[in-house]
């Protein structure tokens, strides 16, 4: 049974993933890892055979950190930077949403650059959207952040999903079910698939604070991440 790694978006609550895997590298060996924006970048490392020492460390030391806040050069020069240091040794697989068509699209190695890293966390408004095949591309979570349905479309049975926005503010709920309209896309997960979701356990940050680098929050992020893991590692163990 082809099993999953499924990483959501999320900006820099990403950092609970790392403390996920620090976790889960244990006991879980995916076939697959697929990840929407922050969770493209993450699953890129970790399909690149990063442990999680490694993963943490890209977290707590990251060379734009003084700088603080995000900007769509900043998440350029880190997507170029993930997509030279490491490459996918299993199969991998990112979302982006399309414009204007807010079509959601998978893509998969081999044949992908730094340019889908980059599109797959373009936060509208806020970094610059790449141009891939022609069209345009941003966040990949927008419609949903936790895109189930390309590990499905990959061949997966199985999936162990890490969502880091699944308590989302209710406005925010309500424009991705607009968005979701507009594009025909059903965020459903089918009937039969076995899906094991590790989601943060307390209120982790503000939409702000995702945008906003800090050692202490990223630190307590992870930490978190380590804490829920824990609490999922016997049934995965158990499969």
């Amino acid at each position: 049974m082809s099993t999953a790694l499924v990483l959501s978006a999320g900006g820099l609550f990403g950092a609970y993933q790392a403390g996920v895997w620090s976790e889960l590298e244990r006991c879980l060996k995916p076939d697959l890892v697929v990840g929407a924006s922050i969770g493209a970048l993450n699953g890129w490392m970790i399909a690149g055979g990063a442990s999680a020492r490694q993963l943490i460390e890209a977290w707590l030391e990251p060379p734009d950190a003084a700088l603080r806040r995000l900007n769509r050069d900043i998440v350029e020069r880190h997507a170029r930077r993930v997509f030279t240091a490491w490459e996918p040794r299993i199969p991998f697989g990112l979302v982006t949403t399309e414009f204007p068509s807010m079509r959601q699209r998978l893509f998969r190695t081999p044949g992908l650059t730094w340019r889908h890293l980059a599109g797959s966390s373009a936060i509208p408004l806020i970094f610059r959207h790449q141009r891939i095949d022609g069209g345009l591309h941003a966040d990949g979570g927008l419609l949903t952040p936790l895109p189930l349905w390309a590990a499905l479309e990959m061949g997966a049975r199985r999936i162990v999903a890490v969502n880091v926005l699944k308590y989302r503010p209710l406005y925010i709920r309500a424009i991705a079910a607009a968005a979701c309209r507009y594009a025909r896309f059903s965020p459903e997960q089918p009937p039969g698939i076995e899906v094991i979701e590790i989601a943060p356990s307390e209120r982790i940050g503000t939409l702000r604070q995702s945008i906003e680098w800090s050692r202490d929050r990223i630190e307590r992020w992870i930490a978190v991440g380590r804490r829920d893991a824990l609490g999922v590692l016997p049934s995965i163990a158990a499969r």
